[in-house]
C-alpha cells in the first residue's frame, strides 16, 4: 500500500474518531438539558403544590374563624335573648341582675339635668322590637282554689271618697284646681301602697252629674276654660261597666263573639316590675341606653285577664314582673256604617260619634279610641298629649297625677326629639319619698336623684278615676298613672287647645320647654 493510500485511510479514521465523539458529547448533552427540564418541572411542580397547601390551610383557618365568630354572635344573641325572655332585662341593679328589688335606672336614659350641657341622641334600636315571653310561674298558684278570684284588697270602686263643694262658676285666678308639691303627695299616699290607702280619699277635682242639666253646663264651662274635671252617671258608661266582663272583651279581641262585631286587635306588654314607659324600639339602642324599658308579648287577652285577676288575688309585689293590655280603634271607623264599628265604638257611641258630642266635642280632630288594660300595681311614666283628653273609667280603677304644662322643666321630660323616649319622663316618682331615707334597697344614680328633687318640688294633684267616671286632662297637661286594680280604660282626644290656661300655661310653655333642649339640628 502506498504512502498516500495509507494517509488517507488514517485521515478517514480520524474523521470518524472526531465524529464519534462529537455525537457522544451531543447525546450527553441532550441528557444533561431533559435531566434539567425535569428538575425544573419537579421545582415547578414542588412550589405549585406548597403554594395549594398554603392557599388550602389560610382557607382552612378562615372559615374556622368565621364558624367561631358566628358561634360567639349566637351564644352572645342567646344570652341577650334569655335575658329579655325571662323578664331579666338587666334593670335590677347596677350590673343589670334582678335581686328582687326594684330596677335600676340607667341615668342615660334621662335627660341632663338644668344647666347641664345638651347630650345628641343618635342611636338606633329595633324595627321590629323587643320581643318577650312572659312566664307561667304563677299560674298553679291561679289555679289553686286558696287563689281564685278573691278580688283585690282594696276595691277603689267602693272605697270612701271626699268630693269638694260644687262650684258651678269656675274660677279662673289660679286657685283651681289647688296643686300641692308632688312630695307632699305621696308623703300622703305612697305610690306602691295601694292595699294601705287613706281610709278617706279627699278629692280635688269638680265631680259633675253627667245627667244634671246644671252640672253638665258648668262642665263644659270648666272645659272651655282648659280646666281638668270629672263627671259620672254617663249611661252608655254604665251599660258597658256592665258588659265589659272578661268574658266579653276576650271574645272580641279572639274573634268569637256573638254580636257580629269585627274582631278588635289589641296587643300585651311585660315589665321587669311594675313601671312601664313609652320608648320608640326603633330608636332605643342597647348600647347607648341599656336595656328597653318594657317588652312586647305575644299574649292573648285571656292570659293577661287571667294574671290581672290573679295579681288582684295575691296583691302582686311591684318588684315582679307586670303586664298590659293595649288597644285602639283607628279614626277612619267613625266614618264608616255602625255594623262595621267594633265593640268599643259600638259600646261608647259618644266617644266614636262622627258627630260632636260632650266627650267628643271637635270629632274632625279626633284620632281614634285608645283603650288600656292594666293590672294592679301596673304604673305609666309621665307624658303630655296635645289633643284635649277625656278619659272613661269602664271597670276598676286607677291613680291619676297631674301637673300643668307650666310644670315642664320639673318633671325630667326628654327634649330631644330623636330621642326614643321624646316627650315623655323616665322617672318613677314614687321614688320622690326615697329620696331622704337613710336606708333603701332601690338603687338611684345622682341625676336620677337630683331630677327626683326637682320633681318632687313640681305642683301636682292626686284624683283616683273609678268605673262609670270620665276625667278630662286639658291640652298639654302631663298625666301619670298608677293601676290601682285590674282595669279597663279608654279615651279620645278633640284636636289642640292652643293657648290653654293663663293661670297653668298650655302649648307655648310645652314648646318652649322642649325646644330649650332640642338637638334636632
Amino acid at each position: 500500500m502506498s504512502n498516500t493510500e495509507d494517509l488517507i485511510r488514517r485521515t478517514k479514521a480520524s474523521t470518524m474518531q472526531r465524529k464519534s465523539r462529537r455525537a457522544d458529547s451531543d447525546g450527553n448533552g441532550d441528557t444533561s438539558r431533559r435531566r434539567e427540564v425535569r428538575r425544573s418541572r419537579r421545582r415547578l411542580r414542588g412550589e405549585r403544590n406548597r403554594q395549594i397547601a398554603l392557599v388550602l390551610f389560610a382557607s382552612i383557618i378562615f372559615v374556622a374563624a368565621l364558624f367561631f365568630l358566628r358561634l360567639q354572635l349566637s351564644r352572645n344573641e342567646s344570652s341577650r335573648t334569655a335575658k329579655f325572655r325571662g323578664g331579666k332585662l338587666g334593670l335590677g341593679k347596677v350590673d343589670g341582675s334582678n335581686d328582687g328589688t326594684m330596677r335600676y335606672l340607667d341615668p342615660r336614659q334621662l335627660p341632663p339635668l338644668p344647666g347641664d350641657p345638651i347630650e345628641p341622641y343618635k342611636g338606633k334600636g329595633r324595627k321590629g322590637g323587643f320581643r318577650g315571653e312572659g312566664d307561667d310561674e304563677w299560674i298553679a298558684d291561679a289555679q289553686s282554689p286558696t287563689y281564685q278570684n278573691h278580688g283585690p284588697k282594696v276595691d277603689y270602686t267602693k272605697h270612701d271618697y271626699q268630693y269638694p263643694a260644687l262650684m258651678f262658676e269656675p274660677p279662673n285666678d289660679g286657685s283651681y284646681p289647688p296643686l300641692e308639691r308632688m312630695s307632699s303627695i305621696f308623703e300622703t299616699w305612697g305610690q306602691d301602697d295601694i292595699d294601705h290607702p287613706p281610709e278617706t280619699l279627699v278629692e280635688v277635682l269638680q265631680h259633675f252629674d253627667f245627667q244634671d242639666p246644671d252640672q253638665l253646663e258648668a262642665a263644659i264651662k270648666y272645659r272651655d276654660l282648659e280646666l281638668p274635671f270629672k263627671v259620672y252617671n254617663v249611661p252608655e258608661v254604665g251599660r258597658a261597666t256592665a258588659k265589659w266582663t272578661d268574658e266579653y272583651v276576650a271574645s272580641h279581641f279572639n274573634g268569637n263573639n256573638a254580636d257580629g262585631a269585627p274582631q278588635s286587635r289589641g296587643a300585651c306588654q311585660q315589665s321587669v316590675d311594675n313601671f312601664f314607659a313609652f320608648h320608640r324600639p326603633q330608636l332605643w339602642s342597647e348600647d347607648l341606653l341599656g336595656p328597653p324599658p318594657s317588652l312586647d308579648l305575644d299574649w292573648t287577652f285571656d292570659e293577661w285577664a287571667r294574671h290581672a285577676v290573679y295579681a288582684d288575688t295575691v296583691s302582686l309585689p311591684v318588684t315582679k314582673k307586670h303586664y298590659y293590655w293595649q288597644s285602639g280603634v283607628p279614626r277612619e271607623e267613625r266614618l264608616q256604617n255602625e255594623r262595621y264599628w267594633t265593640f268599643v265604638s259600638r259600646d261608647l257611641p259618644s266617644f266614636s260619634s262622627p258627630q260632636p258630642t260632650f266627650f267628643g266635642f271637635n270629632p274632625k280632630a279626633q284620632k281614634g279610641i285608645q283603650c288600656r288594660f292594666g293590672e294592679r300595681g301596673v304604673t305609666a311614666a309621665t307624658h303630655y298629649d296635645g289633643g284635649r283628653n277625656m278619659i272613661v273609667m269602664i271597670t276598676g280603677a286607677k291613680r291619676y297625677i297631674l301637673s300643668p304644662p307650666n310644670a315642664c322643666s320639673k318633671l325630667g321630660i326628654v327634649t330631644s326629639r330623636r330621642h326614643p323616649s321624646f316627650r315623655h319622663s323616665m322617672l318613677n316618682f314614687g321614688r320622690v319619698t326615697l329620696l331622704d331615707k337613710d336606708e333603701t334597697s332601690v338603687k338611684m344614680s345622682d341625676r336620677e336623684k337630683e331630677w327626683l328633687r326637682i320633681a318632687g318640688d313640681a305642683p301636682t294633684l292626686s284624683t283616683v278615676l273609678k268605673s262609670g267616671e270620665v276625667l278630662y286632662v286639658p291640652s298639654h297637661w302631663f298625666h301619670y298613672i298608677v293601676s290601682l286594680q285590674k282595669s279597663a280604660q279608654c279615651n279620645t282626644r278633640s284636636g289642640i287647645h292652643e293657648f290653654g290656661n293663663k293661670n297653668f300655661g298650655g302649648q307655648d310653655e310645652v314648646e318652649e320647654c322642649i325646644g330649650s333642649a332640642d338637638d334636632q339640628d
